[in-house]
């Protein structure tokens, strides 16, 4: 008799999905409120052109922070869903376990970069914190705390996907899939 895989759900593993459905609305708000805002600003920028002759010089520094937001916050979505670009043809041939061991090896992986990535991303963080920005007299750090948030959040959500591979448990993923049919 097979097991439930609703019964194998611990306490902990709902606090993990409950972390990742949030995260991801988060991320999702916060994306398309920066998108927004590109968007509006962008538009007044063509407007003050087209109509006034005058060009707004803060829109270029504004529009470049909010694209690492959206850039970096889609990867984030991407990594809560487990929706990578994957070669699947290649893994339909390969036998369950090398399947197993090729999934638990893009987990590995992908945690070592972004652990790599978030590093680097603190470190750029600390040296751009001496510089400012030339027009809106920001720091120059603000350009890298999306990669920051977006990277640890990213590492976090992979190692919770690890741990489910691992435990046997890939169907608590948030993946947008119908369920199996047994």
């Amino acid at each position: 008799m097979a097991s439930d895989p609703i019964r194998e759900r611990s306490a902990f593993d709902d606090a993990l999905r409950l972390y990742l459905s949030t995260t991801k609305s988060i991320v999702l708000g916060v994306s398309v409120a920066v998108l927004v805002l590109m968007v509006a600003i962008n538009g007044l920028e063509i407007a003050g052109r087209g109509l006034f002759q005058r060009s707004f010089t803060w829109v270029q520094e504004v529009s470049i922070i909010a694209a690492m937001w959206v850039y970096f916050a889609a990867y984030a979505v991407i990594a809560k869903d487990d929706e990578y670009i994957r070669v699947d043809i290649l893994a339909g041939v390969l036998s369950a376990s090398a399947r197993r061991a090729m999934t638990v090896f893009a987990h590995l992986a992908t945690i070592v970069f972004h652990a790599t990535v978030l590093w680097f991303a603190y470190e750029t963080w600390k040296f751009l914190g001496l510089f400012r920005t030339s027009i809106l007299d920001w720091p120059e750090s603000l350009f890298v705390v999306p990669i920051v948030i977006s990277a640890a959040d990213i590492l976090i959500t992979e190692l919770i996907h690890l741990r489910w591979v691992l435990a046997g448990r890939e169907h608590l993923r948030l993946r947008n899939e119908p369920p199996e049919i047994a």
